[in-house]
């Protein structure tokens, strides 16, 4: 999708426009209007605005191209082809409600109890719950109040202040890391699942509509490949956001969207798995300019720094299924940030197949030669 240009529907030169309204200015009153009449200076002064509704014309006329469209115009051209935006889901973890004493009573736990590791996100029990006579805690689901990443990552023992007293309960406590919150899907990813929807109508099981339908699973899936290893055979291997390998939930959520009657084939046996990692490891030496000394502090910190060009080629290695490894993308980069000379022992360049993905599982070392 970012091949494609912005149409200019219509032109926004200013030289152009105000010859334009000079023309026909003239034409209709039969004068010319030379520099300084006050009609001319009118008109000037109405050019900035002309240029603005003009710019205005194109931005508005691309912004209903799929290409260029976003926030609710992309939500309403996905209904021309069936196709939703993903909502932001909620976190789960399991809270235990712990009594202060056995009691002689059972003590109940209502439903949509809330609980918090801070004060600022909230949890809430998705169900009733019952603490029976006689014993002293009871673990419950919880999912977040909201759907969000942010929800993530609450390790055992962090959610433990309770929002919604009950009597007795002296403590509450996550039992597991907090997980499956998503944020909503982004304009990016909805604008290709867009772009893919149109081969979800065909019964016959084009590839595309195979990675249509395993997208539209999870947010947090970027990339998907279909391998069809003998006929009727069909594989699909789903890769999450940051290059990570899906889970156990993610392969279920897949296989469920891929295999109803009225998407798969009849023929079809459709197994979902997660990729192969094929280990590479970074070992290179570079060099500064003598005429870039002054920048020598800032060319380092580009090369090597946190997002300089070493991260960034490990994310664009990893962002996509059967991506070769390619180690001239990375020297690029590191002439990009100001290098001057870049010396490679790894990578080597490597053909991976559809259903592997690069990753970065050995030594990263990048040394620093000194000024040439």
């Amino acid at each position: 999708m970012t091949d494609f240009k912005p149409v200019q529907f219509v032109d926004t030169d200013a030289r152009s426009i105000e010859q334009e309204m000079l023309v026909a200015f003239q034409q209709a009153a039969g004068q010319q209007l030379f520099p300084g009449d006050p009609r001319r200076i009118f008109l000037s002064q109405l050019l900035p605005i002309v240029v603005g509704l003009r710019n205005d014309i194109n931005f508005t006329g691309n912004s209903n191209l799929l290409p260029f469209a976003y926030e609710e115009i992309l939500d309403h051209l996905g209904l021309w082809v069936g196709s939703t935006r993903l909502q932001a889901a909620s976190a789960h973890t399991t809270i235990r409600f712990s009594l202060s004493n056995v009691q002689l009573d059972p003590i109940s736990i209502p439903k949509g109890t809330r609980v918090t590791p801070d004060g600022d996100v909230f949890f809430a029990t998705i169900s009733s719950a019952v603490i029976p006579a006689g014993d002293i805690y009871v673990d419950v689901e919880a999912r977040s109040s909201e759907g969000g990443e942010k929800y993530n990552g609450y390790a055992p023992g962090q959610i433990k202040l309770l929002v919604d007293p009950i009597p007795y309960i002296a403590s509450v406590s996550n039992l597991d890391t907090s997980s499956g919150g998503t944020d909503e899907e982004s304009d990016d990813a909805f604008r290709e699942r867009q772009r893919l929807a149109p081969a979800s109508f065909s019964v016959a099981g084009p590839e595309d509509a195979y990675r249509y339908f395993a997208k539209s699973a999870d947010v947090n899936i970027i990339d998907v490949a279909v391998v069809s290893p003998a006929p009727n055979k069909i594989e699909i291997y789903p890769l999450m956001e940051g290059g990570e390998l899906p889970d156990q939930n993610v392969i279920d959520k897949v296989l469920a969207e891929v295999t109803p009657k009225n998407r798969r084939p009849l023929n079809d046996l459709v197994s979902v798995q997660a990729p192969t990692e094929v280990s590479y490891s970074i070992e290179l030496t570079y060099y500064i300019s003598k005429d870039d000394s002054a920048e020598e502090a800032s060319i380092r910190e580009a090369v090597e720094g946190v997002g300089g060009a070493a991260d960034a080629y490990e994310t664009w290695q990893s962002s996509q299924l059967g991506r070769a490894i390619t180690p001239d993308n990375l020297i690029s980069r590191i002439y990009g940030a100001g290098a001057y000379r870049v010396v490679t022992t790894a990578p080597v360049y490597t053909e991976i197949e559809k259903s592997e993905v690069a990753k970065l599982t050995g030594p990263r070392t990048l040394i620093y030669g000194g000024l040439i």
